[in-house]
């Protein structure tokens, strides 16, 4: 196993991203203005939010947990304590939710405050997977970007918690915030402060492990069979259809070396509620479909057998119907890990 992990990290040429050669529309005025005026709006977030957060978390008494962090890697972490194993009544069945990663995280966490805390649930705070710039800290947030992880530091105080000598992250490498306080709601909802309506001490704090995707590794299609039940008859009928999946086996076991640092990590710190989702599947060009079923196989890997996981989401926030979400729910959606 640990010649592979040498194979994999010393020898990986990632491809270089390419500039796109999509030529753009003449009439881009309106738009060109609309995403300047978006960029400006995010940027002034970033500032309040910024603002916002060293009074917050001193009042919380959190200010040293928030801004604490630690690298992991695979090799540092070779597997988990099977002792440590907290033994749900049963396994998890995987949630898939078309929302963002915080909403969803934040749905966890008042579902288990509301009821009573799991005595089995070690660390009560959702785990969630942030989908990193593997060179910058919290990647363009600071200047108006917006992908997941700039959504995510928008939001909370993850910033805080990721340090540039930490960077560049190598492909076996992630980092690990226990204390990430949530402080605002999300775009859609015109990313409002939530201390309006809540206190300090009932905003919601989850937990971030900050790993890279690999950026726009090679991918081809192949035609698979799929079974369809008609409606009116027992009968299952095949039909072919597309799937694009990883073009190099490498960057598919790439792939699932970093979701498998991500669990043991979760299963380390005593997580039961995780939020993970579509790594990579975004500008980073992964092929969504292949990226779920390297979540499933490496959740049923006999390292994470034994119930480890009290409730496992899967966010894949996909407002265009692009088929991020789709796929996901196809493939993993009421498994049971």
């Amino acid at each position: 196993m640990m010649s592979l992990l040498r194979d994999l990290v010393a020898g990986y040429n990632p491809r270089t991203p390419q500039p796109s050669q999509h030529h753009r529309p003449t009439n881009t005025t309106h738009h060109d203005a609309e995403a300047l005026r978006r960029r400006e709006i995010l940027k002034r977030t970033a500032v309040e939010t910024n603002s916002v957060l060293p009074s917050l978390l001193q009042q919380l008494n959190c200010v040293r947990e928030a801004q604490t962090s630690r690298k992991h890697s695979i090799k540092s972490l070779r597997s988990v304590n099977r002792n440590s194993c907290p033994s749900f009544p049963s396994r998890a069945v995987i949630e898939v939710v078309n929302d963002d990663t915080l909403n969803a995280a934040i749905q966890l966490f008042h579902s288990e405050r509301s009821a009573n805390i799991d005595p089995r649930l070690k660390n009560p705070r959702p785990f969630i997977v942030n989908f990193a710039n593997n060179r910058k800290p919290g990647g363009g947030w600071l200047n108006g970007a917006m992908a997941q992880e700039e959504a995510i530091c928008y939001r909370s105080s993850l910033a805080m918690s990721l340090y540039a000598e930490d960077y560049p992250l190598a492909l076996d490498e992630a980092i690990y915030s226990p204390c990430v306080v949530v402080i605002r709601n999300d775009m859609a909802s015109g990313h409002e402060l939530l201390l309006g309506n809540t206190s300090p001490e009932n905003l919601p704090v989850v937990s971030a492990m900050t790993v890279a995707a690999i950026c726009r590794p090679q991918i081809r299609t192949v035609m698979v069979k799929e079974k369809s039940r008609s409606r009116s008859a027992s009968v299952r009928a095949v039909h072919p259809r597309e799937k694009q999946v990883f073009a190099r086996r490498k960057d598919r076991e790439v792939t699932m070396m970093k979701m498998r640092l991500v669990l043991r990590v979760a299963a380390s710190k005593g997580h039961g509620l995780l939020v993970l989702g579509a790594l990579g599947c975004g500008v980073y060009g992964n092929p969504p479909e292949d990226v779920a079923e390297c979540w499933l196989k490496v959740l049923r890997e006999d390292e994470f057998r034994g119930r480890w996981w009290k409730r496992v989401c899967f966010a894949v926030y996909d407002p265009r119907n692009e088929g991020n979400y789709a796929a996901f729910h196809r493939v993993l959606s009421g498994k049971r890990v």
